[in-house]
């Protein structure tokens, strides 16, 4: 929090600096809130955002650990309090206000983009990790299954081709109903 506080104390000084320059080039001429009305509004309003987020940082009990609330309420008060500045330098120098604020936007967008790059890149890892127990599964499974899928239609075939074989048993070893004898063929010589 030491590094933080130092930021926001020289973002502090910044801003009354600042507001003193925007008191000297207004002095004699019209109000800022005529020609800038709408930058003027948008720095009430960061000013207001950034001043609620540092006293709820500097009033929090010290015991407490760092969490996802405290970090990102840290995030936005070091984000309005950068906004403040660049709004008062966009009303007193525009062109160094606008690549203040372009050049904000970017480290920004940069410091989001590494930071989705490492939760993406660690959700990519945890996929990979799962893909691999998988691809050792499945071949585990589907070689079980052939063999359960080959031992049933082994039995399978077995029990079709089992009483076929003691239908022809039957039909041999039966007597005939119509003639009623005995199965036994002796040869006759033809005369």
């Amino acid at each position: 929090m030491s590094s933080t506080t130092a930021m926001h104390a020289a973002m502090c000084f910044l801003n009354f600096v600042l507001l003193a320059l925007l008191q000297l080039k207004y002095q004699n001429n019209h109000s800022p809130f005529e020609a800038h009305g709408t930058i003027i509004l948008l720095y009430i309003v960061t000013s207001f955002v950034y001043s609620t987020a540092l006293i709820a940082l500097l009033l929090r009990p010290h015991q407490l650990l760092q969490t996802l609330f405290l970090v990102t309420l840290e995030y936005i008060s070091l984000l309005s309090g950068a906004l403040t500045c660049d709004l008062l330098l966009l009303i007193l120098l525009p062109p160094f206000g606008y690549f203040l604020l372009a050049l904000c936007g970017a480290l920004i967008l940069v410091k989001a983009l590494l930071r989705s790059y490492q939760l993406v890149l660690g959700h990519l890892l945890d996929v990979a990790a799962i893909s691999e127990i998988a691809r050792d599964l499945i071949p585990n499974v589907f070689h079980r299954s052939s063999r359960h899928q080959e031992a049933h239609i082994q039995a399978y075939s077995m029990a079709c081709v089992s009483p076929s074989i003691n239908r022809v048993s039957t039909n041999h070893n039966s007597t005939d109903h119509q003639g009623g004898g005995d199965h036994n063929t002796t040869q006759t010589a033809s005369v």
